[in-house]
């Protein structure tokens, strides 16, 4: 309960701090926790850089990583507002779970995922999860389109296993992202579990870099469904096209 009790003395303090710049005292009256207290809270803060210091013993403010904090979640949100109708529309056209993920840093993240609750046997929902771009189709989608320069650095770190099929060395590694920067899009099979096939298209974000992928999984008993790959395909090719323009656009 002590871990509790400080992180909502933490945003006690914080939501001080959003009314304006204040002093450890001021902070401490209005927030009803002795001086030592607070002092140590804006200590925390500070080396997080929830909150920065004006001058040498003067009065705190809302730091930058608040702000960097807030600008990464509006991001996902609207990018999520933007990507949502291309999910559906392909869930409805494919008949299987569609999402799409996003880059963070050196991993993959699962924002949104749409399937057909009707289904016997679906795929695990990965929304929320993080995973090394090397380690994933959708992260390898995404990598393969990066800037030389960018999958040059990619390579030169230590390349996490995640499971068995993980690649791991960084020639084989750059071999595959040769190919699948020729196809444009990534077939796996068993990569995300065993008996799982999922295709993944990579799109650009409003920045004009490779930002995010969309993917179709689904058990492989049942998909693709015999000479229904190419179409399947095209749809999320197509998708990915008309998703790229519509960030261009704005």
């Amino acid at each position: 309960m002590a871990g509790v009790q400080s992180i909502e003395r933490a945003f006690a303090v914080l939501r001080e701090l959003a009314l304006g710049p204040a002093g450890v005292t001021d902070i401490a009256e209005r927030v009803a926790l002795p001086k030592s207290t607070v002092s140590r809270l804006l200590s925390a803060l500070e080396s997080e850089g929830a909150v920065a210091q004006r001058d040498s013993g003067g009065e705190y403010e809302l730091g930058g990583g608040l702000a960097a904090l807030a600008d990464a979640a509006s991001s996902d949100a609207n990018m999520a507002a933007v990507v949502r109708p291309f999910l559906i529309e392909l869930n409805e056209e494919i008949g299987e779970a569609v999402g799409f993920v996003v880059r963070s840093g050196r991993n993959v993240y699962w924002v949104d995922n749409v399937e057909q609750m009707a289904r016997a046997v679906r795929v695990e929902d990965r929304t929320g999860f993080y995973a090394p771009m090397h380690s994933v189709p959708a992260g390898l989608a995404m990598l393969a389109h990066l800037p030389p320069e960018e999958i040059d650095r990619y390579l030169a770190e230590p390349l996490e296993r995640v499971n068995h099929r993980t690649i791991t060395d960084p020639v084989a590694l750059r071999a595959r992202l040769d190919e699948i920067a020729t196809a444009g899009v990534v077939w796996s099979y068993d990569d995300l579990g065993d008996g799982i096939t999922a295709v993944d298209v990579p799109f650009r974000g409003s920045s004009g870099a490779f930002e995010g992928a969309l993917f179709v999984n689904a058990p492989s008993f049942r998909f693709p469904a015999p000479g229904d790959d190419a179409r399947v395909e095209k749809l999320v090719v197509d998708a990915a096209h008309r998703l790229s323009e519509r960030f261009r656009v704005h």
